[in-house]
């Protein structure tokens, strides 16, 4: 528990220099889109669950396949007239994705937090006139139906790892109830 609460300090630290940098939000959208997924990696670390790590890097891989697959069908313009891959949002799309691996790989107490800052990129790029809210909608329902597709919720009384060296193979189950 303790180093869960301490990525969740890292995070708040690096969220807080992100929305301090500059005062661009522009960058504090990167950055964000970043830290979030760099957040989860860190919980599947924490709890030394490989299957989830596993899980988020197909989540978030099937989401920037397919935000750059409809990008190219669909040719809309931003609201500020910068791009032409308007739909979906990309980094709606990451941090949402991010966010719904949290919460349904780990629970509602880690994945709240993490919600609220995929729903504050998701303001910023708004706010930026870098998508419109159907954009970042788009974007949303894209992370969060790819990680909900691909993450189981995990089980942490049930643990196996397996191992291999010069002279033997092996395979440990722990199991608590």
């Amino acid at each position: 528990m303790k180093i869960q609460r301490s990525i969740f300090v890292v995070f708040a630290i690096l969220s807080t220099l992100a929305c301090r940098a500059d005062t661009d939000k522009d960058k504090q959208a990167d950055i964000l889109m970043v830290a979030l997924p760099a957040s989860a990696y860190l919980l599947t670390l924490n709890k030394q669950d490989r299957e989830g790590a596993w899980s988020l890097t197909k989540s978030l891989g099937l989401v920037v396949v397919s935000t750059l697959a409809l990008n190219s069908i669909i040719d809309k313009d931003s609201p500020n007239g910068e791009s032409s891959d308007a739909f979906p949002s990309g980094h709606s799309a990451v941090v949402f994705g991010s966010a719904a691996f949290i919460q349904k790989r780990y629970g509602w107490r880690p994945g709240i937090p993490a919600y609220i800052v995929a729903s504050y990129v998701g303001w910023l790029r708004v706010e930026t006139d870098d998508h419109d809210v159907a954009d970042v909608i788009g974007g949303a329902a894209l992370g969060i139906a790819s990680s909900y597709l691909l993450t189981k919720t995990f089980d942490d009384n049930v643990r196996a790892s397996a191992w291999v060296d010069g002279k033997s193979v092996g395979l440990q189950v722990q199991v608590r109830w």
